[in-house]
């Protein structure tokens, strides 16, 4: 081997190396352009060979090569009404106190108001005073919540 080299001689050398690089280059080649360059990337344009729908690349000449097909559709949506909702409430009377003090009444103590059964008194009911509300939040002789 070594011979077969050395009698190629400096210019036969560069040439089976650029005849090496030459073939390698074509053999790299060949094989990028079997690989879409825009395959994996976004962003970048599709190709293809096909034109477009709706393009041409060469018209035809004779009228018979023309293709004469045509489609149209019309769609035509209305929206539909929003269901209907019928609400109805109701109001309930008050549940009437079955021992109505009179208007005039008064309370010297909360004592006196559960003995009546008129415990708890709120603020505009016949009886309620501000003696009887120690928290002042409108409600007079709340039950007591022991500890």
């Amino acid at each position: 081997m070594r011979r077969k080299w050395a009698s190629l001689g400096l210019l036969g050398r560069i040439l089976v190396v650029a005849l090496g690089l030459f073939a390698a280059f074509v053999l790299l080649g060949s094989v990028l352009s079997a690989i879409d360059p825009s395959d994996g990337e976004p962003g970048s344009p599709a190709t293809s060979d096909t034109p477009a729908v709706g393009t041409s690349t060469a018209l035809p000449t004779h009228p018979v090569d023309i293709p004469t097909a045509t489609a149209t559709a019309t769609v035509t949506v209305a929206p539909s009404p929003p269901p209907t909702r019928t609400v109805t409430k109701t109001a309930e009377a008050p549940e009437p106190r079955t021992t109505a003090p009179a208007p005039d009444v008064y309370y010297e103590n909360c004592d006196e108001a559960r003995a009546a059964g008129a415990a708890p008194l709120y603020r505009g009911d016949p009886g309620y005073g501000p003696h009887l509300d120690r928290d002042g939040d409108g409600v007079a002789c709340e039950p007591y919540a022991g500890p």
